[in-house]
């Protein structure tokens, strides 16, 4: 009979290895805690089956894992939409989108404005990235960009993103973010398209989801994994019963077990170090791992909030890191009102982590109506948030060292999470492309039948 592999978590990783395993002959299941398949790609409906993301979510051109997967099993979904960016400093949105919006950025002398684009420059004609992983972003940072650029632009964003940990992210890290993802060129060196998919990233994500059960294997959802036993050869796991994604992890009580041959791990470090026994040393590599924490508030307003789809928020005052206006990326007809999101990462006990809407809404308030002074709450007719407590993962200088193969040292249970995704930053492409490289290597440790 084929080998039976269980992966926890839907999220496009698990779908894309899912998908692989199942093409190639393995009984696939996926169980996922959430009552939807995506995980961080997942959508929610508006009304009248228009959906969004609950996170902010867009490709880049050369994004090349996720738009092949899309012209393979959605094909001419894909669009691409003008986008921009700015910065908000000094009181004022900054357009932050070409090199002529860097030389006019006032909150910065001219010399350091033209210091801090070639920086970027040379930044981005490097290639050794193990060098850089070797280095602190803020050193190289200071020595190259100056102690006021860092401290107008590098510093109160990367604090805001990484908050303590700041010192010690890796160049490689910030060399990936604004290099690998955005090589720009020609005419896109002034401008920039990103490409979305119509409908949201949902389409994507239940299509993988038919195209591993067209394969004869099974995804069931709202469902989570409690716990990881053996018998014998084969891994029991004890699953929890519908509703256990409103219950704080790991509190659902057991309702079914299901069981495989292996057992692919889709999960944080720190969810998969819970869910079964693992040597000391390779828990101690799993508890090496922490993340900052994603707080969206997503906010459906009468009329829009600014020109901008993308605001970076470059002044520690504001509570808030970024300020994404959806709908100043796909044409705002498409929807049922203007969508703007309010995007904060913070440390898992931080108070905003645990926050209502309505107290989010009310600690922003004062911020939204400074960066925008004709704007009020009566723009505002519904709003929502999100968490998710594993958006980030922190890596810090010789990150690469920290990195887990996809065996771990119990036979037949292998791993697939965010962090292996390096030095590239999490995002749905690298996602996809980790969900096909952990298949590949599954496929070459693990006999398609079990031989029982």
């Amino acid at each position: 009979m084929p080998s039976r592999i269980a992966i926890i978590g839907a999220g496009i990783a698990g779908l894309v290895a899912g998908r692989e395993l199942a093409r190639r002959g393995f009984a696939v299941t996926l169980i996922e805690r959430w009552p939807d398949v995506g995980g961080q790609a997942s959508a929610f409906d508006l009304g009248g089956g228009v959906w969004l993301d609950r996170y902010y979510h867009h490709l880049f051109q050369s994004d090349a894992e996720m738009i092949a997967l899309h012209d393979e099993l959605l094909p001419g979904e894909l669009e691409r939409h003008s986008s921009s960016v700015g910065m908000w400093a000094n009181g004022r949105i900054w357009p932050f989108t070409s090199p002529f919006d860097l030389l006019a950025y006032a909150p910065l002398p001219i010399v350091d404005r033209a210091r801090l684009g070639l920086a970027v420059l040379r930044l981005q004609r490097r290639a050794d990235w193990e060098a850089m992983d070797d280095m602190p972003a803020f050193e190289w940072l200071r020595r190259e960009c100056g102690a006021r650029a860092l401290d107008a632009v590098w510093r109160p964003l990367m604090l805001a993103k990484f908050g303590d940990d700041a010192e010690r992210i890796p160049l490689a890290w910030l060399w990936s973010k604004l290099i690998l993802r955005r090589r720009l060129r020609g005419s896109s060196a002034t401008s920039e398209e990103l490409v979305y998919p119509r409908g949201s990233f949902r389409p994507i994500a239940t299509s993988l989801a038919d195209a591993i059960k067209r394969d004869r294997g099974d995804v069931v959802v709202d469902r989570e994994v409690l716990r990881i036993r053996t018998d014998g050869n084969e891994y029991v796991l004890e699953c929890a019963g519908p509703g256990a994604y409103r219950m704080p992890a790991g509190s659902a009580a057991k309702a079914f077990e299901h069981r495989a041959d292996v057992v692919l791990f889709t999960t944080p470090t720190y969810v998969t170090r819970r869910l079964a026994e693992w040597p000391d040393e390779w828990s101690r590599h799993l508890d090496d791992w922490t993340y900052r924490t994603a707080v969206v508030l997503l906010l459906e307003l009468r009329r829009p909030f600014s020109d901008t789809y993308w605001i970076n928020i470059a002044d520690r005052e504001i509570p808030f890191i970024g300020l994404i206006e959806h709908t100043n990326l796909v044409p705002a007809e498409r929807y049922p009102a203007r969508y703007l999101y309010v995007s904060n990462y913070v440390a898992r006990d931080d108070p905003i982590a645990r926050m209502s809407t309505d107290e989010l809404f009310a600690r922003y308030l004062p911020s939204l109506r400074r960066i925008n002074p004709r704007w009020s709450d009566f723009d505002v007719m519904r709003r929502w948030s999100f968490r998710e407590e594993a958006a980030q993962p922190i890596p810090r200088v010789r990150n690469r060292q920290r990195v887990l193969p996809f065996t771990s040292p119990r036979r037949g249970l292998f791993i697939a999470n965010t962090t292996q995704i390096y030095p590239e930053d999490r995002g749905t492409n690298y996602s996809a492309r980790l969900g096909r490289q952990v298949a590949e290597h599954v496929a070459r440790e693990v006999p398609v039948s079990s031989g029982t």
